[in-house]
């Protein structure tokens, strides 16, 4: 098996009664909910036709969601197993079931492997309406993690909804020593009707989202465009995998995660799981799907890029963003039409360059904590830089 992937992140559940305002999936439709939720995977199938083909993939975390991943009967064994099998387990959530009791049941059951991953778009009240939970609940939660010694994450969605609030908000992650990750706001499931009116376009992301994502070194879990010089990528990493930074991961997720719905759809990024399906572990395991499937060749293939995208010194350290290239155009080989760079040549420099570089060698120690990047050797001819 050629192939290698970071992650992989299951909505494992459809089902959510909690409070769940506009989080932009498809769980919040009670028409996808009632339809699938009779389809959903079994543990048993759970662990045969996805973590364990997983191994053959090299998959080195697993992330639990939903809906609301706890409201399965079967949560806490399907978080035993995910220890067992050797797998780092992330819990995303939108915090309202985890108590400090089920917070320490979650920690016993993982081995303390694990990581709470919760959605604060904007520390802003204005902005109630666009967060995934309550913003108090949230920092609670937050905190009672810290209390316990729980690894904690947070996933901000970006959209118009906090272009003025980004900064404060990241600001109070980097105080309190909070890894976080930036997620695009899509148009999945009923969140399709909103997407062109709240999405972000290019110039909230030059001037409001970008300068402070590229200023911190705890955000550089993926964010596009990212403006990285091939050549230290290449001495650090010892070189991409069929055309993917995967060592550490950087830029587009698109070639380092594999998502699969409750239902065992499985697809390329999380907020593209809905829009693009490369079959069903039920068809073929995990493995076997993902190495045959004709999705998968495609959108990682950086080499077939179009736009400025296939012209950019960064198209292989960055990729552009292929879920707004689906969401923009239909075409996710299209450039990101939300990104601000114009490359005149495939020579031209961001003048963010030099500000990233700097940053990624500093990421590249908080990557090999996390188990997601090893120093290689360089290949012939190359020297260690």
């Amino acid at each position: 098996m050629g192939r290698s992937f970071s992650a992989i992140y299951f909505e494992a559940t459809r089902r959510c009664n909690l409070r769940c305002p506009m989080c932009m999936t498809g769980s919040n439709d009670r028409k996808v909910v009632a339809e699938s939720r009779r389809r959903e995977l079994s543990l048993d199938e759970i662990r045969d036709l996805v973590l364990l083909p997983a191994k053959n993939l090299h998959v080195k975390a697993v992330g639990w969601s939903g809906g609301e991943f706890l409201v399965r009967k079967d949560a806490f064994d399907l978080l035993r197993l995910t220890a067992d099998l050797g797998y780092q387990c992330k819990l995303c959530s939108n915090g309202e079931l985890l108590s400090r009791e089920r917070l320490r049941a979650i920690k016993a059951a993982t081995g303390g492997k694990v990581t709470i991953a919760l959605g604060l778009n904007s520390l802003d009240e204005d902005n109630a309406e666009t967060r995934d939970a309550d913003c108090d609940r949230t920092i609670e939660v937050l905190e009672l993690c810290k209390e316990l010694d729980i690894d904690r994450h947070v996933i901000v969605t970006i959209g118009k909804h906090n272009t003025d609030s980004f900064e404060r908000t990241i600001d109070y992650l980097i105080r309190n020593r909070i890894s976080f990750n930036r997620s695009p706001l899509v148009g999945r499931g009923s969140g399709r009707d909103h997407f062109h009116a709240n999405a972000f376009e290019r110039e909230d992301l030059e001037k409001s989202f970008h300068p402070v994502l590229r200023s911190h070194v705890n955000g550089y879990v993926s964010y596009t465009p990212f403006f990285l010089s091939p050549e230290l990528y290449d001495r650090a990493s010892g070189g991409m995998e069929d055309g993917i930074p995967h060592n550490p991961p950087i830029g587009c997720w698109v070639g380092n995660w594999i998502t699969l719905t409750a239902e065992g759809d499985v697809s390329v990024c999380p907020v593209l799981l809905d829009a693009l399906s490369a079959g069903n572990v039920r068809e073929k395991p995990l493995d076997e799907l993902v190495l045959s499937s004709k999705l998968f060749q495609e959108i990682t293939d950086r080499s077939k890029l179009k736009g400025r995208c296939g012209q950019c010194r960064y198209q292989y350290t960055c990729g552009g963003c292929r879920a707004m290239a689906w969401y923009h155009s239909g075409d996710y080989m299209a450039e990101d039409p939300t990104c601000f760079f114009e490359p005149v040549t495939r020579e031209t420099k961001s003048e963010h360059e030099e500000e990233t570089n700097r940053w990624f060698t500093k990421y590249l120690m908080v990557a090999r904590h996390a188990g997601f990047f090893s120093r290689k050797k360089p290949a012939p001819g190359r020297d260690e830089g």
